[in-house]
């Protein structure tokens, strides 16, 4: 649908060398050469409205001055489009969702010839920017980090905090509640293009969009220099909301941790609707009958994420049904635990893409518990036919109506291996 375009542009002084990415719904890049002209700009407009779909593979410009300006796009991959302007150019790491992308502002990116036909700077730093969206899954811990700030530690760290963060279609109760982070990426403000008067913004550098790797990590074969890791991620998370401990309790063989001066501290994911034990009380005595020392907590959307990360951190042992809660795993201290409950619906493939790898790459143990058919609720709608049970993929059975209650006995097997992974 068409809607009036709300334009705000930022100025990009072009010199040797020029890095910009795009971040588009639909994916949109635009780049104009009106003539064999000097290129002194590059122009980045953000429109509110939708834009029909631009694609090329590869096109060349050229500068009176410096030769070839070569663009040229990827777009072979499923996950995300990859465009060279110079340098990497790449929209958002959900291209092929169309609800992730429908409250996603467009970015136009031109070429002008300079002045009179490129605006006036009314703001204009030495230092480069990152230009990002938050996208339509604002609040959802998970998506929160695997889609914007994990990209964004990607995309920025490069920099060494000299960079100005640009973020668009970010509510102000988002960019409350992450501030901590971001700064940890940034010593400037960050600036609310949603919110900022339409001024001109000038930069020597800009990137737009955010690069991706993989579900909730980094491939550091691909961060520039193979300087980054997962594992440089979640410490800048402990460090950016002042959590103490970079270490998880370790236990001594043979060890009586009933009777231990400090047992392993376990927090339980709490949920109040889907994916929630139905038998809490009863997993939090196993677990004491182990020797933990149970804590049961929920994480809410909008609750206080600094106050629950110290909560994580205090922690040794996480365990929760797979889910966006589990995403506070980044908080735990290297050589913590997460044990994941994978409920029915074909998910173990998944739940260890989204948790398993990236709970290694931060130095932390792993148990996987996939439930049996008698500890789902499901059983309670098909008591009839377990064929159906097993064949659920992701449907609303499994996505609204599914609990668990946990074989506790079953389930102790899967505490008692954390407890070893404590162990020297």
């Amino acid at each position: 649908m068409a809607t009036e375009k709300k334009i705000i542009s930022l100025t990009v002084k072009v010199g040797l060398v020029l890095f910009a990415v795009c971040i588009l719904a639909p994916v949109s890049l635009m780049v104009l050469l009106r003539h064999a002209v000097p290129l002194q700009t590059l122009r980045l407009l953000f429109s509110a409205g939708s834009a029909s779909l631009v694609a090329w593979e590869e096109v060349k410009m050229y500068s009176a001055n410096k030769g070839a300006f070569l663009c040229e796009c990827d777009m072979s991959s499923l996950r995300s489009d990859v465009c060279e302007l110079k340098g990497d150019v790449r929209p958002h790491a959900r291209k092929n969702d169309g609800h992730a992308l429908a409250s996603v502002t467009e970015v136009l990116v031109s070429v002008t010839p300079s002045s009179p036909h490129v605006p006036e700077c009314k703001a204009e730093s030495a230092a480069p920017a990152v230009v990002f969206s938050v996208g339509a899954y604002a609040g959802n811990m998970f998506h929160d980090f695997t889609d914007v700030l994990i990209p964004l530690f990607i995309t920025a760290s490069r920099f060494r905090s000299d960079v100005h963060l640009l973020v668009s279609d970010a509510p102000p109760w988002w960019l409350d509640k992450y501030r901590p982070l971001l700064r940890g990426l940034s010593h400037h403000a960050v600036i609310d293009m949603d919110r900022q008067s339409a001024e001109v913004l000038c930069y020597p550098h800009v990137v737009v969009g955010l690069s991706f790797h993989k579900e909730m990590s980094i491939d550091t074969a691909k961060t520039v220099g193979g300087h980054y890791s997962m594992a440089d991620f979640a410490r800048l998370a402990r460090r950016s909301y002042g959590l103490e401990r970079d270490t998880a309790i370790r236990l001594l063989h043979g060890s009586d941790n009933i009777k231990s001066p400090r047992r392993p501290r376990l927090l339980i994911i709490s949920r109040k609707t889907t994916r929630a034990f139905t038998n809490m009380g009863a997993v939090a005595q196993a677990a004491a009958m182990l020797g933990y020392e149970v804590i049961v907590g929920e994480a809410e959307q909008h609750s206080d994420l600094p106050a629950f990360a110290r909560l994580v951190n205090s922690c040794d042992v996480l365990v929760g049904v797979h889910g966006a809660g589990l995403t506070n795993l980044v908080f735990l201290p290297p050589g913590a635990v997460v044990v994941q409950v994978v409920p029915l619906g074909g998910l173990e493939a998944m739940a260890r893409d989204d948790f398993g790898e990236p709970a290694g790459d931060m130095g932390l143990g792993y148990v996987q518990y996939g439930i049996s058919v008698g500890e789902s609720t499901l059983a309670e709608l098909y008591p009839r036919d377990r064929r159906v049970l097993r064949d659920l993929a992701l449907r609303s059975e499994y996505l609204v109506s599914q609990n668990v209650t946990l074989d506790v006995a079953r389930f102790s097997g899967a505490l008692s291996r954390a407890l070893e992974l404590l162990h020297h």
